[in-house]
C-alpha cells in the first residue's frame, strides 16, 4: 500500500476518533455508569478499522523495491501534493470555526462545508492520480487484499450506520 494511501486510511481513522471523543464529551445523557466511548458502536469501528489496516499491511508483504518505488513516485509529487493537503487542512479548520463560532448560521456553516467539499474534491483527483502510477506496481495479490480490505471496512460502516440510533 502506497505511503499517501496509509496516510488518508490513518488520517480517516484520527478524524472518526476525534469526532466520537467530541461527540461524547457533548452527549450529557452519557452519566456516572452510563456506556462508555470505548464500548460504542463508533470506537468499535474505529478499532476495527485500525486491526484491519495493521493486518493488511502485514499480509501486503510490499517489498522493499515496491516501498522504494512507491515512496520514489509520492516524493516526485510533493509539491502537487502539500498545497492540496494544505488546502483540505485549512478548509477543514475553517468548518469547524464556523460549527462551533457561528451556532445556527446555516450560510456561514454550508459555504465552509462546500469550500472543504471543493478541496476534498481537488485531494481526490489528484490521489486518483497516485494511485494510477502506483497500483502497477503491486501484484495482483496485494491488490485484491486491498480491495478486500476496502470491502470489509465498508462493511463495517455500514454496520455501524444501522446500529446509529438503536
Amino acid at each position: 500500500m502506497s505511503n499517501r494511501g496509509m496516510f488518508l486510511i490513518i488520517v480517516t481513522a484520527l478524524v472518526l476518533t476525534m469526532a466520537a471523543v467530541s461527540s461524547a464529551a457533548a452527549d450529557p445523557s452519557k452519566e456516572e455508569g452510563g456506556a462508555t466511548l470505548a464500548a460504542s458502536p463508533l470506537a468499535r469501528l474505529i478499532t476495527g478499522n485500525i486491526g484491519r489496516l495493521l493486518v493488511l499491511r502485514s499480509e501486503l508483504n510490499v517489498t522493499d523495491q515496491q516501498r522504494k518505488n512507491i515512496a520514489a513516485e509520492i516524493k516526485s509529487r510533493k509539491d502537487e501534493i502539500r498545497p492540496v493537503a494544505k488546502d483540505v487542512f485549512e478548509k477543514r479548520q475553517a468548518l469547524r470555526e464556523a460549527v462551533l463560532n457561528k451556532p445556527g448560521d446555516e450560510k456561514a456553516i454550508m459555504a465552509a462545508a462546500n469550500d472543504l467539499g471543493k478541496a476534498i474534491g481537488n485531494a481526490a483527483v489528484l490521489a486518483s492520480r497516485l494511485v494510477a502510477q502506483v497500483k502497477p506496481m503491486l501484484t495482483d495479490e496485494q491488490q485484491e487484499r486491498i480491495k478486500s480490505f476496502k470491502m470489509t471496512s465498508d462493511k463495517a460502516v455500514t454496520e455501524w450506520i444501522n446500529q446509529i440510533g438503536k
